[in-house]
């Protein structure tokens, strides 16, 4: 079991969004792979290596969601090959909403696809 200083607080959603990453001194596209209200594990597209505690923004493009969201504050915690993780660090309200509704959607669903007999997980 983990301690209680690793455990996640809030639910984690593999899925892949495009997302651009602004640092200070460039634009990054990338994929996030799987997300939360707390932080995001991203590939990235490119080769630049972001080192821990560099703050970024983020921009993702969430499917079902009319307009980007807008992670106005995040920082980076790992790097390690093609991804790395950012913890959000502030997000307004709207976007925290959509970011939730979208999280309690996947969880919904991925929950209806295991409780469905006869059919294959993720199927």
């Amino acid at each position: 079991m983990k301690s209680s200083s690793t455990r996640r607080l809030y639910r984690r959603v593999e899925w892949d969004c495009q997302a651009c990453i602004l640092t200070s001194s460039a634009i990054h596209r990338c994929t996030v792979r799987d997300l939360s209200l707390s932080g995001f594990r991203i590939k990235r597209q490119g080769k630049a290596v972001l080192s821990p505690r560099t703050p970024v923004m983020i921009r993702v493009w969430l499917p079902g969601v009319s307009a980007p969201i807008d992670i106005d504050q995040a920082r980076v915690r790992w790097d390690r090959g093609s991804e790395f993780g950012v913890e959000v660090l502030s997000i307004s309200n709207g976007a925290d909403f959509q970011l939730a509704g979208f999280i309690e959607r996947t969880l919904q669903q991925t929950a209806g696809r295991e409780a469905a007999p006869g059919r294959a997980v993720g199927g």
